[in-house]
């Protein structure tokens, strides 16, 4: 279930990268987030609601952040593979707990940023840990910007009510993910905002899911090593005379697996009522599959790998969305409500649909969240 979920988030994540990488605003501002996001598909159920707090000590030179978020994932056992260990197929609930500290710094034409996450869950342990630093070039027309993570994960697996360190191998079950990204962003046009990342990702150990068997009765076997490599772009671009802002991206990633993907996503960023914000967007994305994905679902004994992921597949969906966001300066002048002064609220909502050959099925993303400084 952890292996499917994080997949699923990887093209999100890279592109949430690139945005971090773009300027800090330099005004002081301590803020507190709550959130709470929504995932639904045909076998699966998450709720994960979050918590941030940011305090800039003593300015807007040094930032540190702290945020907790709580997994709660419930599936059909038949569809995350572990009928077998939850005696039937049945609804069953997954908990997981994670917390991160973030810190941030502005150094004149500098940005530093680095952060540590610790989750578990019942047969899983994940530490990772992160670097970023970013430059201003050309008199803050460009930033040039450069990031590294590390992933270190413990992967377990429940047997006869007891958690066993799972490899299919032998071999350690201790799971390695080296993430690296260079980016830039350039103003281009005092309208036209443009940027590029390059990214490259490593993956060594457990990559298969300890729980999930092919249709022939044989556990599901990965190989061990994943190389990745990824190059996307935007434009943001804000058309004149109006409050548009069109927002184009595109992303073309490949791995030694023998999956390569497109991803294209087209956003459109309006203002109006003076403190509202809708955006809308679309997102198409194609990929082809895995050299050792069996169409059939079925594999000879002698097999060295197998897969019953879907991610693993050849499949494309199509992803409609809408995000609104209103921001609550007005009722800041009601008498008692002062202290919503800068805070605002957010709904977000995206809906999945994939390919008739992507077993999963279509799948619902939603959350809401509201923000308060202090």
């Amino acid at each position: 279930m952890r292996l499917r979920l994080k997949r699923a988030a990887l093209p999100g994540l890279a592109l949430g990268l690139l945005a971090t990488a773009l300027p800090r605003p330099l005004v002081a501002e301590d803020r507190m987030t709550v959130r709470g996001n929504y995932y639904r598909e045909a076998s699966t159920r998450v709720l994960a609601p979050v918590v941030y707090v940011e305090k800039d000590v003593p300015d807007e030179r040094f930032t540190i952040g702290a945020e907790y978020l709580l997994d709660a994932v419930t599936s059909a056992s038949i569809g995350a593979g572990a009928a077998a260990v939850t005696g039937g197929d049945f609804l069953f609930t997954e908990f997981r707990h994670e917390t991160t500290l973030r810190l941030a710094s502005k150094l004149r034409k500098w940005s530093l940023g680095g952060y540590f996450r610790y989750s578990t869950e019942s047969d899983w342990i994940s530490r990772s840990f992160g670097l970023s630093v970013a430059r201003e070039l050309f008199n803050r027309a460009g930033t040039l910007s450069l990031s590294y993570s590390g992933n270190f994960d413990s992967v377990s697996k429940i047997f006869a009510g007891r958690v066993l360190p799972y490899t299919s191998t032998g071999a350690s079950n201790l799971q390695q993910v080296n993430y690296i990204g260079v980016g830039y962003t350039h103003a281009l046009h005092r309208r036209l905002l443009g940027g590029l990342l390059f990214e490259g990702i490593i993956a060594k150990g457990p990559q298969d899911n300890p729980y999930r068997q092919v249709r022939d009765g044989l556990p599901e076997s990965h190989p061990l090593l994943r190389r990745r490599g990824a190059v996307s772009g935007f434009l943001r671009w804000a058309v004149p005379r109006t409050p548009l802002v069109l927002e184009p991206r595109y992303r073309l990633y490949g791995d030694d697996w023998g999956i390569v993907a497109h991803g294209l996503d087209l956003r459109a960023h309006v203002r109006f009522l003076k403190r509202v914000v809708l955006r809308a967007r679309y997102r198409f994305y194609s990929q082809s599959g895995a050299y050792f994905w069996a169409e059939d679902g079925y594999y000879p004994a002698s097999a060295i790998y197998r897969t019953a992921d879907p991610k693993m597949t050849r499949f494309h969906s199509h992803t409609p969305g809408a995000e609104l966001t209103i921001e609550l300066d007005g009722l800041a002048r009601l008498r008692g409500l002062h202290w919503l002064r800068g805070a605002w609220v957010q709904a977000t909502y995206n809906h999945v649909l994939v390919s008739e050959n992507y077993r999963f099925g279509n799948a619902r993303l939603g959350s809401l969240a509201f923000s308060v400084p202090f």
